[in-house]
C-alpha cells in the first residue's frame, strides 16, 4: 500500500508540473516566470491540464486518508490493494483521457478511480463499530 501511495504522490507531482510546462510553452519562460498579470487566454491543452489537476486535488484527500488508515489499522488485504491499484491506474488514465479530450473515457476513468477509493474503504467499515 505504501508503494501505491508514493506512486500516487508522484502522479500528483508530475500533474502539478504540467500546467507550468504548458504555460511556458505558450508564453515563453520569461513571461511564465514573471508576475503573470497580462497572460493570454490559456490554450485548450493548458486549460485541460489545470482542470485535470484540480480534479485530482479534489479526489486525493479521501483516497490518501483511507489508504493511510488501511496501513494504520492493518487492513492491507487484497481488496484494499486492488482498490488502491485501481485508483492509481484510473487516475493515470484520467489524466491521459483529459489531456486528449477523450469522452466518455475520461468519465469512465474517473468512475473507476472512485470505485478504487470505495474498495479501499470497504475493509475499514468494521472498524467504525469496533
Amino acid at each position: 500500500m505504501l508503494l501505491i501511495i508514493f506512486l500516487v504522490l508522484l502522479l500528483l507531482f508530475v500533474q502539478s508540473q504540467l500546467p507550468g510546462v504548458l504555460l511556458a510553452k505558450q508564453v515563453g519562460p520569461e513571461a511564465q516566470m514573471g508576475a503573470r498579470d497580462n497572460l493570454p487566454e490559456p490554450t485548450p491543452e493548458l486549460a485541460r491540464s489545470r482542470r485535470a489537476l484540480a480534479n485530482l486535488q479534489e479526489n486525493l484527500p479521501a483516497f490518501l486518508t483511507l489508504a493511510v488508515l488501511s496501513i494504520v489499522l492493518g487492513e492491507q488485504g487484497w481488496l484494499s490493494l486492488l482498490g488502491a491499484t485501481l485508483f492509481l491506474a484510473a487516475r493515470v488514465a484520467h489524466l491521459l483521457c483529459y489531456m486528449r479530450a477523450l469522452s466518455p473515457w475520461r468519465s469512465i476513468s474517473y468512475a473507476l478511480g472512485l470505485l478504487g477509493t470505495i474498495l479501499v474503504a470497504v475493509p475499514l467499515v468494521p472498524h467504525l463499530w469496533g
